[in-house]
């Protein structure tokens, strides 16, 4: 009786192996590691597209912003006071036209518009580089 007994436990032992072994198998098999890489693969897409439609989306907002200040400039370029200035070439001082503005704030968003530098800015404007960083601050739509 305890030949048969050992017998059964063996047998029972042996199918608990090649349950486990069978199982690892299947896992590690060719269909398992394709499905495995195809879902890598499907999210990368997706991760791509993400990215892809993130820089496309800033890259319209750069162009409306770009359109924007086309507008910007060919309405100054239709500005008679400015007509002297840009005809001729020369850069010539613009307090002319900044006389006409309202408030400092204004007058800082212009000149950076421009191209002024901040430190053109804050001795044109007689105030200090932190003044000009601020009112740009601001400004900023």
């Amino acid at each position: 009786m305890s030949l048969a007994l050992v017998v059964v436990i063996n047998i029972i032992i042996i199918f608990i192996f090649f349950v486990i072994l069978n199982s690892r198998i299947k896992k590690n098999s060719a269909p398992k590691i394709l499905e495995a890489y195809t879902r890598e693969v499907e999210d990368l897409i997706v991760e791509l597209n993400r990215a892809l439609d993130d820089a496309v989306n800033l890259s319209e907002e750069r162009v409306k912003e770009l359109k924007r200040c086309i507008r910007k400039a060919e309405r100054l370029l239709k500005d008679p006071r400015l007509e002297g200035q840009v005809s001729s070439g020369e850069e010539k001082d613009v307090e002319p036209v900044l006389g006409e503005r309202k408030n400092l704030m204004e007058k800082t968003k212009h000149l950076l518009s421009m191209g002024y530098t901040k430190d053109d800015i804050a001795k044109k404007l007689d105030i200090t580089k932190p003044e000009v960083e601020f009112l740009q601050s601001i400004t900023r739509d």
